[in-house]
C-alpha cells in the first residue's frame, strides 16, 4: 500500500459522515371524535403535525393537548397514548425516524420538547417541512427523484430540529427556571457518567450508571430528581440512560471488530444474554440481526 503523501496531510478534508438517519412510514389520517390509539412505546423518534382538530396525548401520566398546526415530538422509549377530543374529528400527519449518531440523539433528547414552542425561530421551518411531506402523499407511486426528495426532507427536518435544540439550549442557559436548570444538570450528569463508563468499562466504575450516584452528586433525593426530570423531558432519568445505551449500542454494532459480548460490556451489561434481550426490546431484533440488516 502506498504511503500517504505529505502534502495530503496539510489539506483540510471534509469530515466522514455516517449518521445513518432513516425514516419509516410517514402517513396522514383523519379520525373521528373518540378515536384512541392503543398505548405504545417505540425506540424511534415520532414527529406529528396536527392539521385540524384537537389531539390529547398522555405521556406516562402527563397530559398534553395539541391543536391545529401544533407539532409534537415523541422521543424514543416514551410510552404514549393518543386520542381525538374534537367534535368534528381530527386530521394529523406523522413520521417516524431513527438516528444512529449518539451526539444528534442527545441534542434532540435534551433540548427538543414534547410540544414545540411557536416562538422558537425554527418552528415555522419545521412545520413547512412537514407540510411538504404531506403534499407528497397525493402521489400513488414514487420515482427515484421523489424518493430522494423524501430523503432530503428528512435531512432538512433533522437539521432544523438541531437548530431548534440549539435555540432552546441558549434559552435554558440564560433561564432562571429552577426545574429547567436542574433537569439539564441531571441529563448532563447522566451523559458524562455514561461516557466515562464507556471509556473505562470496569466493575469499579459500574456505580457511574446508577441513579443513586447522580442524585448524590447533585445533592437531591431520587424522588426530586425523578419529578424534575420527568416534568421537563417527559421520561425518567433511567429511561434517558437506556436511550443513551441503545444509541451507543447501535453505533458500536457498526464496528465489525467488536463482538456482541464486548459491546455489552462497554455499555454496562455484565453478560451478553441480558444485553441481547434488552436490545431486542428496544429495536425488535437481536444485536446480530441488527448488524446483518445494517451491513446490507
Amino acid at each position: 500500500m502506498n504511503e500517504r503523501p505529505e502534502w495530503l496531510e496539510e489539506i483540510v478534508n471534509l469530515p466522514d459522515v455516517n449518521a445513518n438517519i432513516k425514516s419509516f412510514g410517514g402517513h396522514k389520517q383523519w379520525v373521528p371524535n373518540g378515536w384512541k390509539a392503543e398505548p405504545e412505546t417505540h425506540f424511534a423518534f415520532e414527529i406529528m403535525l396536527i392539521i385540524s382538530g384537537v389531539q390529547e396525548t398522555i405521556f406516562d401520566g402527563i397530559t398534553y393537548q395539541f391543536e391545529e398546526n401544533d407539532i409534537a415530538l415523541i422521543t424514543p422509549g416514551l410510552r404514549h397514548e393518543n386520542s381525538c377530543i374534537s367534535e368534528d374529528g381530527m386530521e394529523y400527519f406523522c413520521v417516524h425516524f431513527d438516528i444512529d449518531d449518539p451526539e444528534i440523539q442527545q441534542q434532540l433528547l435534551m433540548y427538543c420538547p414534547t410540544q414545540f414552542q411557536r416562538e422558537n425561530p425554527q418552528y415555522e421551518k419545521i412545520a413547512t417541512i412537514l407540510l411538504e411531506y404531506v403534499s407528497l402523499l397525493n402521489q400513488t407511486a414514487f420515482t427515484i427523484k421523489e424518493k430522494l426528495r423524501v430523503e432530503i426532507l428528512l435531512l432538512n427536518l433533522v437539521n432544523n430540529l438541531l437548530e431548534y435544540a440549539e435555540a432552546e439550549q441558549v434559552k435554558i442557559d440564560h433561564s432562571d427556571n429552577n426545574s429547567l436548570i436542574l433537569a439539564k444538570s441531571i441529563a448532563e450528569n447522566i451523559q458524562r457518567n455514561f461516557r466515562t463508563f464507556t471509556e473505562y468499562p470496569t466493575e469499579e466504575n459500574r456505580y457511574l450508571l446508577t441513579m443513586d450516584y447522580v442524585a448524590e452528586a447533585l445533592i437531591i433525593s431520587k424522588s426530586s430528581m425523578l419529578k424534575s426530570f420527568k416534568k421537563v423531558y417527559g421520561m425518567s432519568p433511567k429511561q434517558y440512560l437506556d436511550q443513551l445505551k441503545y444509541n451507543e449500542a447501535k453505533f458500536l454494532l457498526h464496528q465489525p471488530k467488536l463482538s456482541v459480548h464486548e459491546i455489552a460490556e462497554i455499555i454496562g451489561y455484565q453478560n451478553a444474554s441480558h444485553f441481547t434481550r434488552q436490545f431486542k426490546t428496544w429495536s425488535g431484533m437481536s444485536p446480530k440481526d441488527y448488524r446483518k440488516v445494517t451491513e446490507n
